[in-house]
């Protein structure tokens, strides 16, 4: 169950039907989570014969391997070129004076004179981007905000204010920046949350789409054990397993603990002395028991004197049976 409006999920679907390229766009440093549920859009929505391009600020890491379709993750809008050439350089309030152009030998100039006090505009300030592509639509995946896609979004904010944007979230720092906002800050992944937009966009599920889910629920909520885990995470679940989802095996980072459990001992500190044996530093919470000193007990006197009976005769008693 989405905890978001039906009509927004509505309107997400209605976009979908009528789009023939689509762009889906993932963040800066992205969550398994996310990367797993932006591969499963791609994986559903290429089935569907839409095209389909994925772009994400930084490269893949060898985590994300075990994804089907890692590898059509670029870091470029490389499918929307569109006819508008967008020319983009930081500005800063008042530092324009005039913008003109001309015409000289069959080549446009278009000029930016700087106003005075101002610094000058470098050519290595200077970016170019496209815009009014092809591009029908823009799914972002994970996304807060617009400006956690980096240069993607730095080199073609044309293209995003020109194109509907469905954004996809759980996270509650969501700006809610798209047309269209299905951000659900009750469900335990994104994953889960794209199980649900499959079935009500009528996207198929097969089991490439069905692995990838499974592997982002299964990251994200630290293998079930989570405290958004809900019982509608393992419905989710079993619904991936019973459309042919293969486990993943998730590597986990093993952090050591900061205290040792089993004191460990220095090295022994060897003498300068040959002669002299080597002295072991104890640590201060363990030193070894030294040995107390028992009380000795006073030794008997030993005596020249005989017994006091030495001279009486001695009688033996006993019994002799022959």
């Amino acid at each position: 169950m989405i905890n978001s409006s039906i009509d927004q999920t509505s309107q997400a679907r209605s976009l979908l039907e009528g789009a023939k390229e689509v762009l889906i766009a993932l963040p800066g440093n992205p969550s398994f989570d996310s990367v797993a549920s932006a591969l499963s859009f791609y994986l559903g929505l290429s089935a569907r014969g839409v095209q389909v391009n994925v772009v994400c600020p930084d490269q893949m890491t060898v985590e994300f391997n075990q994804l089907v379709g890692v590898d059509k993750v670029t870091g470029n809008v490389s499918n929307s070129q569109g006819k508008n050439l967008v020319i983009s350089f930081p500005y800063q309030e008042g530092s324009i004076e005039k913008v003109s152009y001309n015409i000289e030998n069959d080549t446009f100039n278009l000029v930016i004179e700087p106003r005075e006090g101002y610094p000058m505009i470098t050519a290595d300030a200077i970016r170019f981007a496209s815009s009014g592509g092809n591009t029908d639509l823009i799914i972002t995946i994970g996304i807060s905000k617009l400006a956690d896609l980096n240069q993607i979004y730095n080199n073609n904010q044309g293209l995003f204010a020109e194109k509907p944007i469905v954004n996809i979230d759980n996270s509650n720092q969501n700006t809610r920046f798209g047309k269209v906002n299905i951000v659900d800050t009750n469900i335990s992944s994104i994953s889960e949350l794209t199980l649900s937009l499959f079935s009500n966009f009528g996207l198929t599920i097969n089991n490439d789409t069905a692995t990838n889910i499974l592997a982002g629920m299964t990251n994200e909520t630290d293998n079930f054990n989570s405290p958004q885990t809900q019982a509608s995470t393992y419905e989710a679940a079993a619904q991936c397993l019973r459309s042919g989802a293969r486990k993943i095996s998730i590597s986990k980072t093993f952090t050591p603990p900061s205290q040792p459990m089993i004191p460990s001992f220095n090295k022994p500190v060897m003498p300068k002395n040959p002669q002299q044996k080597p002295k072991i530093q104890f640590p201060p919470q363990i030193q070894p028991t030294q040995p107390q000193p028992q009380p000795q007990q006073p030794k008997k006197q030993q005596s020249n004197e005989a017994p006091p009976d030495w001279l009486k005769p001695k009688i033996y008693k006993g019994s002799t049976l022959l």
